[in-house]
């Protein structure tokens, strides 16, 4: 009889490990579900925050392309100011030159020549000009020229039967142009 004692005591015991068996299967099928729970709130955040770093990252590739892009229009821009520079640094010496071409032509006016004399300076006039456009100066046309008030300077306004109204009659003083910039418009009269 003890050893039917044994038994059921042993069958109880059984029972009770089945029972406790079973109440870790529970519990550890609860802590399953809070860890898929808790798995997927992570994956929920994890992806909020790599939508962040993208963001973020997006962000700083917009800004190196603007900055990429602001450096390439500054190198034009130099590149463009140096190329100036270069056309229009002996403008100041041109321009004070321009007196000294003035009085060769007063010099040469109504001079014979065939002088030898002239010759010389008709020389020395044309090898200055000759430099001069060179670098780069260009005669603005007037005589004979409808006026132009962004080349020509109006000294005078005179009537004229021989010539049409608005167009130059005399050019008192040459104008001139350095690579297309005006250095000096030309001062003449214009007839009315």
């Amino acid at each position: 009889m003890n050893d039917l004692a044994d038994d059921i005591k042993k069958d109880e015991n059984i029972d009770e490990e089945v029972e406790d068996i079973e109440d870790i299967k529970e519990k550890e099928d609860e802590i399953e579900e809070d860890l898929e729970e808790e798995i997927i709130d992570a994956e929920i955040v994890e992806d909020e925050e790599n939508s962040s770093v993208n963001q973020a990252n997006n962000e700083y590739v917009e800004k190196y392309q603007r900055l990429m892009a602001d450096f390439a229009n500054y190198k034009q821009r130099e590149e463009k100011s140096k190329a100036d520079f270069k056309k229009f640094a002996s403008s100041s010496l041109i321009e004070k030159l321009l007196p000294v071409l003035d009085n060769f032509d007063r010099a040469l006016k109504d001079k014979d020549p065939e002088d030898p004399f002239v010759k010389g300076v008709i020389m020395t006039r044309d090898e200055l000009l000759k430099i001069l456009k060179n670098e780069g100066l260009e005669e603005i046309a007037s005589d004979g020229e409808k006026f132009d008030h962004n080349l020509h300077h109006a000294v005078m306004t005179e009537e004229s039967d021989s010539v049409e109204q608005d167009y130059i009659i005399e050019t008192f003083q040459k104008g001139y142009t350095l690579n297309g910039k005006i250095l000096r418009p030309a001062m003449v009269k214009v007839s009315k």
